[in-house]
């Protein structure tokens, strides 16, 4: 006799079915727990979604230092740019709000919230950096 074999049949002999969770006897009045499908990745996507909120904050706490200091050290004759793209010399600076020089002939003054700047185009200060944006890297 022809002995039984796993996989396909090979002409002429019948194939024997692979053993399935159906045929196998289960233990009596217990059934085999199963998880659904998926719940694997579940665990997985956890650490992951942890690690992405942890640098979106660090990455948010740089920015917030960077334009802190950017504001810290404004002054007089700073050429600025503000979040609106508008290109100014600082004339004052005041606790909440800077005045920026927009034209210069004519004297034009306008006034903006210093959270308003968004970077220091060219510093007063000759020692200091030509271009220091807000956002810089």
């Amino acid at each position: 006799m022809i002995a039984p074999q796993d996989g396909p049949s090979l002409a002429g002999t019948p194939a024997t079915p692979a053993p399935t969770s159906a045929t196998q006897a289960a233990p009596a009045g217990k059934a085999a727990p199963q998880a659904a499908p998926g719940a694997e990745m579940f665990w997985v996507f956890i650490p992951v979604l942890v690690g992405m909120v942890a640098l979106s904050a660090f990455s948010a706490r740089k920015q917030r230092k960077q334009k802190e200091k950017l504001l810290g050290g404004l002054k007089k004759h700073d050429r600025v740019v503000t979040t609106g793209g508008m290109i100014g010399y600082v004339a004052e600076v005041k606790p909440d709000v800077v005045v920026l020089k927009v034209e210069e002939g004519r004297d034009v003054r306008l006034t903006f919230t210093r959270d308003a700047i968004a970077a220091v185009v060219k510093s007063a200060d000759p020692a200091a950096a030509t271009e220091t944006p807000a956002n810089a890297e």
